[in-house]
C-alpha cells in the first residue's frame, strides 16, 4: 500500500516538475516546438493523402528523392522524436545537443522540400514558406549549439574544480 502511494506521489511530482519546466522554457523554444509540430503534421498530411505526390507536378522533384510513404514515415519519426526531446529537455536533464541534432535533421527536410518546390515548373506558395522554415531551423541549430557549449563548459569547470569547488 505504501509503495503504491509512493509511486503515485513520485508520478505527480514528476508531472509537476515537467509542467513547471515546460512553462519556463516554452517561450524561448516556441519556434522549435512549432517547427517540430509542422514536420509531424506534414507527415500526417502525406499519410492522409497517399496520392498527393502523384496528383501534383510540384511534388515530382521531392518524389524523385524518395517515395511519398517514405517521406511520411521519416518526417513522422523526425517530428515525433524532436517533440519528445523537447519534452525531456529541462524536465530531467538539459538536452541542447539533442535539440541541435533535431533542428539539424529538420533542416535536411526543409531544404529538400524547398529544393523540390523550387524545381517545379510553376512555383507554389510553398516557396514562400519552406525557405523560411529552413532558415528558422538553421537559427535553432545555432541557438541549441550555443546552449550546449554553455552546459559543456559548466560541467567541464565543475569537473576541473572538483565537487567541492564548482
Amino acid at each position: 500500500m505504501h509503495e503504491a502511494r509512493r509511486g503515485t506521489r513520485a508520478a505527480v511530482m514528476d508531472f509537476l516538475h515537467m509542467t513547471r519546466s515546460f512553462r519556463k522554457t516554452f517561450a524561448v523554444r516556441a519556434s522549435e516546438w512549432a517547427l517540430a509540430l509542422m514536420l509531424l503534421n506534414w507527415s500526417v498530411v502525406l499519410f492522409a493523402n497517399p496520392e498527393l505526390f502523384a496528383d501534383r507536378p510540384s511534388y515530382a522533384a521531392i518524389d524523385a528523392i524518395m517515395p511519398q510513404e517514405t517521406w511520411a514515415l521519416v518526417c513522422f519519426m523526425a517530428g515525433a522524436g524532436r517533440l519528445i526531446v523537447l519534452m525531456i529537455n529541462g524536465a530531467w536533464r538539459r538536452t541542447p545537443h539533442l535539440r541541435a541534432a533535431g533542428a539539424f535533421i529538420a533542416c535536411f527536410f526543409w531544404f529538400q522540400i524547398t529544393l523540390g518546390f523550387g524545381q517545379a515548373e510553376i512555383w507554389s506558395t510553398g516557396m514562400a514558406i519552406y525557405p523560411v522554415l529552413l532558415v528558422l531551423d538553421a537559427y535553432n541549430v545555432i541557438r541549441a549549439i550555443t546552449d550546449a557549449a554553455i552546459i559543456d563548459n559548466h560541467f567541464k569547470r565543475a569537473a576541473d574544480n572538483g565537487p567541492d569547488n564548482p
